[in-house]
């Protein structure tokens, strides 16, 4: 993973910072009380100090690391990282050889940067104005496969029978909620006849899964959902970043457990909930390799529940994956990272260790046009 790509997701998925004194408090410091007595840190430099914290950090928090076999494993690396430590002349250089021990993790939630880099990144915008398109348009329009600047937004092609939404992020618009957005688009797709529904999530990079599952609510009935099984590793880290959960550690170790993977409850619908109308046309995803966390988890849902069909390239994600990030903050540099807590296994419990997720047909998103041509020729009103 190259320094750039490390910048990115971080950004993504500890919240888009603009690294000052203040928000700085949101990255829990690791603790290095336990190591102020031990030769090996007390005679090191400050990078092989906080690479003493950092293996010890992620073998005890990640998920993929419950297991003594694996934080043998990892630990293993531990000698030659300490070496390579030696001739660090800068945070950066030590900051890209632990991104480039976490490679073999293959989970982009786990990554880390420097604050001098996120310093020298521009903001990332928090909010983005809907913009909603009813004017029938050929299929060559200039935005038509190529990236919005809005989080969500829809255009109807009445002569082919389409309706194409393009999902470019899982957050909630404050102009427009999805959950509104959605019934409003369900209204008036219902009202027009259209038989063809394309979502496109080539750009969506995640957020909030919530509002996929909002979007799931329309295309599948609520009995024939299975979500993702949650399993939750309990870790000092995720009780120094959210003290609440202390308690569910404290009460998981009394029942007998020593550092194992906790399945969550899966998710209940309240008894009087009453699920959006089905939309009962034609359904197509466009996934691209910008498509991971929260959209990914959308298609491999869609795989699994069998809805609709999925165009583009293979994807950059894991259908079955690690999440649901801690922010930390190594002591001795200016290093600042995220971790998983938490594994999903995706509803196709027997594709479990599938590493990617294929397309129905394989098309070359490159070319945005003859990709559009492709959808509508295949997917398209047939009729005179």
């Amino acid at each position: 993973m190259n320094t750039r790509k490390s910048l990115f997701i971080l950004l993504l998925v500890v919240g888009r910072l603009c690294i000052n004194a203040q928000n700085l408090d949101r990255f829990p410091v690791i603790s290095d009380s336990s190591h102020l007595a031990t030769a090996e840190y007390q005679t090191g430099n400050k990078y092989q100090k906080d690479a003493i914290l950092f293996m010890e950090m992620v073998a005890n928090t990640h998920p993929y690391y419950v297991k003594a076999e694996r934080r043998a494993e990892w630990f293993d690396k531990k000698k030659k990282l300490l070496r390579q430590c030696k001739g660090f002349m800068s945070d950066e250089d030590f900051a890209d050889a632990l991104v480039a021990l976490l490679g073999s993790l293959h989970d982009k939630h786990t990554d880390l940067t420097t604050i001098s880099r996120m310093r020298e990144r521009k903001p990332v915008p928090t909010d983005s104005i809907t913009i909603v398109n009813e004017t029938p348009a050929p299929a060559n329009m200039q935005h038509i496969m190529r990236p919005h600047t809005s989080f969500y937004d829809y255009t109807f092609f009445p002569d082919e029978g389409i309706c194409y939404l393009q999902f470019n992020k899982c957050v909630d618009a404050k102009d427009y909620p999805f959950t509104t957005f959605l019934n409003d688009m369900f209204d008036k797709i219902e009202a027009s006849g259209i038989k063809t529904l394309i979502v496109d999530v080539q750009y969506n990079n995640g957020g909030s899964s919530r509002l996929c599952d909002q979007l799931l609510e329309h295309l599948c009935p609520l009995n024939k959902q299975q979500p993702f099984t949650t399993f939750i590793r309990y870790s000092d880290l995720m009780t120094k970043f959210n003290p609440q959960t202390a308690k569910a550690k404290t009460a998981w170790e009394n029942q007998g457990h020593q550092d194992e993977l906790y399945q969550a409850p899966a998710p209940q619908f309240p008894t009087d909930y009453q699920p959006p109308k089905l939309f009962e046309g034609e359904v197509v995803f466009v996934m691209g390799p910008r498509t991971f966390s929260s959209a990914g988890m959308l298609l491999t849902q869609a795989r699994d529940y069998h809805i609709g069909t999925i165009v583009g390239t293979q994807s950059t994600f894991s259908p079955s994956h690690y999440g649901d990030v801690l922010p930390y903050r190594l002591p001795n540099t200016s290093i600042v990272g995220s971790i998983s807590s938490k594994y999903f296994v995706r509803p196709n419990v027997e594709a479990t260790n599938d590493t990617n997720l294929l397309p129905d047909h394989n098309i070359d998103l490159s070319d945005k046009d003859a990709a559009w041509q492709y959808i509508v020729g295949k997917f398209g009103k047939r009729e005179l």
